[in-house]
Order: structure tokens, then sequence, then C-alpha cells
């Protein structure tokens, strides 16, 4: 995939919550916002006022009804307004749900593992958006006849993961997780608002927020080799390449412990991310086989166990 259509895959999914308060219409008392797809016109241009991706429509909802059911029935139906369209292709239905500890789980039909990149992205939260406004619903977990969506990295979604600070063009914020070295061992995250511009990829801002250092360093570090830049960083298919100068290794610290907590700093830092599944690690825009005793050649999953986490077990849509 190109830089540029990374740029605007990631501009798309930024803009999921791009309608301002000002443009929406006024909903009616108790009416609960159904959220869809904006639509396009013959221009290219969106339909819909406030320029997002996605926006809501109002709908009453009987008091009686379950609100997650309801809801998800009302979004399956498509919209009501002709500047809006269906996120989801023909044939999406709910299997199942159940709330968790704050977790809505949906299983959706098969037809919903038909989506992939943008539409994906966009089609999930509209659900997202939508059943986050039921009481008790803090994330969202979406699977297909039980499985996995095998094009997300990220199992659980928040209405709060993305939002958008500006205008089209303008730079916007995402909520990031930041994993650094911990003086006392293992590695620890730091919450983090981090400014992406249109000349950035969510990686590469990222990567550029983590290189920039931890703001508790009384309690956590980042052993980066002086004179380490970062060439590039890119994602396909779920796979985030990272391509560092030479100086990353000609640099690295000499503890094989502290150099591989270096490398899962980075790894587990892009794994945040809802794009990246893995991320295999380039200098100079080769590959390496080792890095602080860790085999690099292949990509690198996230290291729950180095950063103190417990890892998701895998759950069903039962």
């Amino acid at each position: 995939m190109s830089r540029r259509m990374l740029v605007l895959a990631c501009a798309l999914a930024l803009l999921l919550t791009a309608c301002n308060e000002g443009a929406r219409p006024q909903p009616s008392e108790g009416a609960a916002e159904i959220w869809f797809a904006v639509g396009v016109g013959e221009d290219g241009g969106p339909l819909a006022d406030g320029g997002g991706a996605v926006a809501p429509e109002y709908r009453a909802l009987p008091d009686e009804a379950d609100p997650v059911e309801e809801r998800m029935a009302a979004l399956l139906s498509g919209p009501q307004s002709a500047e809006l369209r269906s996120p989801f292709p023909s044939g999406v239905r709910l299997r199942s749900w159940r709330l968790e500890e704050g977790v809505l789980r949906l299983d959706l039909s098969e037809a919903y593992g038909g989506l992939s990149g943008v539409d994906l992205t966009i089609a999930d939260y509209c659900i997202v958006l939508t059943l986050c406004q039921v009481e008790g619903v803090e994330a969202v977990d979406i699977t297909v006849e039980g499985e996995t969506v095998p094009y997300r990295g990220r199992k659980l979604m928040r209405e709060g993961d993305v939002v958008l600070s500006g205008g089209e063009g303008e730079p916007v914020t995402i909520a990031a997780s930041l994993y650094f070295l911990r003086r006392s061992g293992g590695l620890a995250s730091e919450s983090r608002e981090v400014l992406v511009t249109e000349n950035d990829t969510l990686a590469t801002a990222v990567m550029g927020a983590l290189m920039a250092g931890p703001r508790d360093q009384e309690e956590l570090y980042l052993p980066l080799p002086e004179g380490t830049e970062l060439l590039s960083a890119a994602v396909e298919a779920g796979v985030c390449y990272v391509n560092f100068s030479r100086a990353f290794t000609e640099g690295a610290p000499q503890s094989r412990e502290e150099a591989a907590r270096l490398l899962y700093a980075v790894v587990d830092t892009l794994c945040s991310l809802d794009q990246v599944e893995a991320v295999h690690l380039l200098v100079e825009g080769e590959s390496l086989d080792r890095y602080g005793g860790v085999p690099t050649r292949n990509p690198l999953e996230k290291n729950y166990e180095m950063a103190g986490e417990e890892k998701p077990a895998a759950t069903s849509g039962s």
C-alpha cells in the first residue's frame, strides 16, 4: 500500500467522530442516536453537513424494548435520510450478544466478514457509536460467526478511541498507549494523546511520540541508541514495517535483557493501534536476524508478559 493510500485510510478512520455538534439535527427528547455512513454526491463530497464520514439519525425507540437489539435492528434496517447510507453489506444480522463487565460482545453473521480496510472501520464505528449509548456499555467486541475479524488489530473498541480535533486537513489527536522500560523491570504504558498531521500516518505519529520519551522519567525510560532515526513506518495487511537508521543496531544496549525490552517497547506500542497485529523490524530497509537475543526475522506480536498484562482470551459469540 502506498503512503498516499495509508494517509487516506487513516484520514477516513479519523473522521469517524467528525460531525460537530452544531451541524447535527437536534434530537427529540428520549431519541436514540443511530449512526450511519455519510453518502457521497456526484462531486465526490459528503451529502450531509459537517464533513464527517459518519453521522447520526435520531430514532424514537420503545421504552420496553431491549436497548441493544432495538438499536441493532434500527442500524441494520438502514437510514431514513437520503444523505446517509448503510455501511453494511446485504445479509448482515445479529446472531447473539452479551454484556460482560462493561464489554458488549456482539456476534454478527458471515456477511460482515466481507468488510475490510476503511469500510470495516466505518462499519465498526457506526456500531460502536450507536451501542456505547446503552447504559453499562463501555466497549464493544465484534466477532463474525464466533471468530475474530482478521483485519482488526484491537478487539475492544470504545467511543473515545479516535477523536477529531479539527476540520479537513487540520491536525487530529488520537489516544495511544506508549510502552517504556520500567526501571524495576518489564514494561509499562503511558496513555497519551498523540497529534497526527496530514503528513503523518498513525504509525509514524505514534513512533514519534514514543521516541520523545516518557513523561514519568523517574520510573520509566527508553534506551534508544543515540542518533537513531525513524526512516519510515507503514502498515500492510496488519503488519507494521518499522524502519530505523543504522544507529538503532550499532548503539544497541549492551544488556541483552534491556535490548529485548527496548524492542518490545516498540512492538507493544505499535500493536496498540487498531490496524497493527504484528511488527516487522527493519534497519536501513533490511530485516535483522536478531535484536537483544530475540529472533526478528519474522513479525513480532505483542509481548503481554513483559508488559505485565493478561493476554485476552478468545471469545465466542454464543
